[in-house]
Formats: structure tokens, sequence, C-alpha cells
């Protein structure tokens, strides 16, 4: 009887230094983020020119060129892809600051 005890209590003991290791052991999602964001490259970064080069390039476009200068038809498509450009701006907006 007293040998079913002491491996009841040793199976109790082993549990909670596993469970007590586990939550040590796990990276929270936004540590694993922070990791893999410090890992890019220069590589990836040389690349960034040309599109930042479009992008200050459309900028530069919808200042010159105001919405009301085109026919109404035009407006609604513009407008439409406006929003498209700036849904997908947010997003990655939002995907880099985890």
């Amino acid at each position: 009887m007293s040998e079913e005890k002491n491996t009841s209590s040793d199976n109790l003991s082993s549990k909670k230094s596993v469970s007590s290791q586990k939550p040590a052991a796990k990276k929270s999602p936004k540590e694993q983020l922070k990791s893999d964001v410090k890992t890019v490259s220069t590589e990836d970064t040389r690349t960034a020119l040309p599109l930042i080069k479009k992008i200050s390039d459309i900028i530069e476009e919808i200042e010159n060129k105001s919405l009301k200068s085109y026919e109404k038809k035009e407006q609604e498509k513009i407008l439409q892809a406006y929003e498209k450009l700036i849904l997908k701006i947010v997003k990655e907006i939002n995907n880099s600051r985890r």
C-alpha cells in the first residue's frame, strides 16, 4: 500500500515539473513575429527602393490630377482603385506593427 502512495506522489511531482517548464518554452505570437522581423536581410531592403519610387509617383499623380478632372464613369473606377490601394496599405501597416 505504501508503495502505491509513493508512485502516485512521484507522478504528481513529475507532472508539476513538466507543466512548469511548458510556459517558459513557449513564445507568444508577438515574440515570434519580432524575431522574424529581425532576420530581414539587407537585400530585402534594397529591393524596397523601386516600390518607394512607385508610391511617390502615385502620390504625385494624385496631387497633380484632381478626381474632378475625370468623367463620372472614370471617377467611380478611380475611387474603387483608391479604396483598394488604401485597404492594402492599411493591412501592410498593421502587419508591420505586429
